[in-house]
Order: structure tokens, then C-alpha cells, then sequence
């Protein structure tokens, strides 16, 4: 796989999670969990986080998780070595701890263009 194809791939996986924060984040007072905002708003059903995060999830503690398990994106892939575990840890940690099935089925979502998303998150030393 080229680096840069997967650059660009975690970049606009990003950008779909900020975009799936800022949408849910206008719904949180209409919702108590992350499983009615998947239910209730159908266009925000197709948003891979969303729908493999834990749906007892409340929309605040999502952005919580979310913004703590991404932050430090931008400054990782811009880095020249792409550190693949410190972009798949966090995400593992904040958002799928205890939640194997989830965390297994988001890294498929991004398996065909980030093969080794999943293993890197593994591979982390604690």
C-alpha cells in the first residue's frame, strides 16, 4: 500500500468523524444515547464510527472519546514516518475499550485502504 493513499484515507476518515461529531452534537438534546441518534437520524446512520462505537454511548461522552482518541491526528500524519500505532491506539483505547466486536468491525471499514489499522493498534505498547 502506498503511504500516501493511506495518509490521505485516514485524513478523510477524520474528516468524517468531525463532521459525525458536529452533526450529533446539534441532536444530542433530542437523544440519550448513540444508539436513538443512529435510529432517529438516518443520515447519520452511514457514518462507520457511529455505528460500531458502543450504542449505550451517550452523544457527550462520543465527543469526549472521539475528540481525545483523534486528537492527535493531524500532527501524526503529517509527521515524515507515519507512526501507526500512535494513530490506531487512541482510537482503540478511547473508543472501543471492552468493546472488541466494535472496535473489530470500525478497522474492517478501513481495512481496504488502511490494511494494518487493526495490528497497529495491537502492536501499541501500553
Amino acid at each position: 500500500m502506498n503511504d500516501a493513499y493511506e495518509r490521505r484515507a485516514l485524513l478523510l476518515e477524520l474528516g468524517s468523524v468531525l463532521k459525525m461529531l458536529a452533526n450529533v452534537k446539534e441532536h444530542e438534546h433530542a437523544v440519550q444515547t448513540v444508539g436513538e441518534v443512529v435510529r432517529k437520524y438516518k443520515t447519520l446512520s452511514n457514518a462507520p464510527l457511529l455505528c460500531h462505537v458502543a450504542q449505550t454511548m451517550t452523544p457527550r461522552e462520543l465527543e469526549h472519546r472521539a475528540l481525545r482518541a483523534f486528537c492527535r491526528w493531524p500532527d501524526l500524519l503529517l509527521e515524515a514516518k507515519l507512526d501507526r500505532s500512535a494513530l490506531a491506539a487512541p482510537v482503540k483505547e478511547w473508543l472501543f475499550d471492552d468493546y472488541a466486536f466494535g472496535w473489530e468491525s470500525y478497522a474492517a471499514t478501513l481495512a481496504p485502504e488502511v490494511p494494518w489499522f487493526e495490528a497497529a493498534a495491537a502492536s501499541a505498547t501500553p
